[in-house]
């Protein structure tokens, strides 16, 4: 059940925002449905909907990982100088190379 009118507006932009990606087969993740919230609100004229899109954005925020499972691994080579190396890949929409 909704708290009140702004939490169901929220849940229902946010669910546009959703099919709006699988329309248009991109990757849903969280940094793909930020940004889609933020054309979505970009565009919106109606004051009620562009604060349930920004509502949308800082709930999307809050609810990422604090920190994704990672692995560091620590190597020194003969010039004692330490190289570390993680598990995590590049940020979304960037390459490694």
């Amino acid at each position: 059940m909704y708290q009140n009118d702004e939490d169901k507006l929220t849940d229902i932009v946010l669910g546009e925002a959703i099919l709006a990606l699988l329309r248009g087969d991109a990757p849903v993740s969280n940094a793909s449905l930020i940004q889609q919230l933020q054309q979505m609100s970009a565009v919106e004229k109606d004051p009620a909907r562009l604060r349930a899109c920004q509502l949308a954005i800082a709930e999307v925020r809050n609810n990422r990982p604090a920190s994704p499972k990672s692995v560091t691994h620590r190597v020194r080579d003969r010039d004692n100088i330490t190289h570390l190396f993680t598990s995590e890949g590049p940020p979304d929409g960037t390459k490694k190379h």
